[in-house]
């Protein structure tokens, strides 16, 4: 199989501060609440040790009270699950690490969509200047029309459909200079940073194989898997046999009326005990925790299956839009050789300024077409790239 490679922008991911410090400092504290959750997860096994105070009133001995005061510290613990501790706590990691992936995504799911404002930023800012030279043109157009048609030489429908074509033009512009600002109001609600001073335009080469392997978005279900895994293996264990330690410990304060000596006692509890839980769900509970284990393994093929397609296709759309660039240099060739004859036939006295001014408006709008591909083709790579896990290497 012929390898694919592709060119990465590093500045993208340079600086993730492209972010602003309240997107950041949020991510932040999420992150510090997935890990105490994890701790808390990785303890859960281990019950509470039970501290009681209580204290007793009673006239059981007739006229004399008694008053009796109890501390007592109680422990049941198990201390093996069949195998449930264990993956309990492999648990407690691997989910960890699987919500962080998940908050890294986010976070990279946040950086796209502000990189992707600022290449649309950019692309509409060379649309406008696109706009602002077919208005020049159609400018020269109507001014052709309407002295022709002053002279007699045209028909009021020609002259008519020029003037609304340019009325057309310029509505556009402006309609592209709303897009210009919601485009750069929106970039604002998730950065703090200028939007016309973002650099995008540093690329490497990447192999498939490179970016499969440091794929976040892969490497969150291969984390599912051993998540799954772990449940299913805590449900086999939980539906076995038990061994816990048992310990209880008691100081006793006795005091009576009528100045009578008061008792003082300690003593004690331990042992061990085992434990098997009769469930009828039992069975099917472990089965639903497989058929879970099974589906994680099948969706991390399935994304790798994705992957390599949206890989493919990105390929696909990067040679379509090299061959539009392609064609768009031929046409400047061939503007090139027109601007140059139509030079000579301004002083032959066969042409004009104007038409020279077309032809070189018109070369310019390729100029720029080629610009706009290329920022195409960079935000193409963006949306294959923005959530590969390594960017400098």
């Amino acid at each position: 199989m012929k390898k694919l490679f592709f060119f990465l922008p590093l500045v993208i991911f340079a600086k993730e501060n492209i972010l602003s410090n309240l997107e950041n400092k949020t991510l932040n504290l999420q992150q510090k609440s997935i890990i105490q959750d994890s701790l808390q997860t990785k303890k859960s096994w281990i019950n509470p040790i039970i501290l009681q105070y209580s204290i007793t009133k009673d006239n059981s001995l007739g006229a004399t009270k008694r008053v009796t005061r109890t501390f007592s510290v109680t422990l049941n613990q198990p201390i093996f699950e069949s195998g449930a501790i264990w993956y309990s706590i492999k648990y407690a990691k691997d989910s960890k690490n699987m919500n962080l992936n998940n908050l890294l995504l986010t976070k990279r799911s946040l950086v796209k969509q502000a990189l992707d404002l600022a290449y649309d930023y950019k692309i509409t800012e060379f649309n406008k200047k696109i706009l602002k030279l077919q208005i020049k043109n159609g400018l020269i157009d109507v001014k052709r029309k309407k002295e022709e048609y002053k002279n007699g030489t045209l028909d009021l429908t020609f002259l008519n459909d020029a003037i609304m074509s340019l009325n057309s033009l310029r509505l556009s512009l402006e309609d592209i200079k709303q897009s210009l600002n919601n485009i750069k109001f929106n970039f604002e609600n998730i950065s703090d940073l200028d939007i016309e001073k973002i650099n995008l335009n540093l690329f490497k080469i990447i192999p498939l194989k490179k970016y499969l392997n440091e794929n976040i978005e892969l490497q969150n279900k291969k984390f599912s898997q051993k998540v799954n895994r772990d449940l299913y293996k805590m449900q086999i264990g939980s539906s076995l046999f038990t061994i816990s330690i048992n310990a209880n410990w008691n100081h006793q304060h006795t005091s009576y009326s009528d100045n009578l000596p008061s008792d003082t006692s300690n003593f004690y509890s331990f042992g061990a005990s085992i434990s098997l839980p009769i469930d009828v769900t039992a069975k099917n509970k472990i089965q639903k925790a497989k058929l879970n284990y099974l589906i994680s393994k099948l969706d991390y093929l399935q994304k790798k299956r994705e992957l390599i397609n949206k890989f493919k296709n990105i390929f696909v759309d990067i040679q379509s839009d090299k061959r539009k660039i392609q064609i768009y240099n031929e046409n400047i060739k061939l503007y090139d050789e027109l601007i140059d004859s139509t030079k000579n036939s301004i002083k032959a006295g066969s042409a004009t300024e104007d038409d020279l001014k077309i032809l070189e408006n018109s070369r310019e709008v390729n100029v720029i077409q080629i610009e706009i591909l290329k920022l195409q083709i960079q935000k193409l790579l963006l949306s294959l790239y923005y959530n590969l896990k390594n960017f400098s290497n």
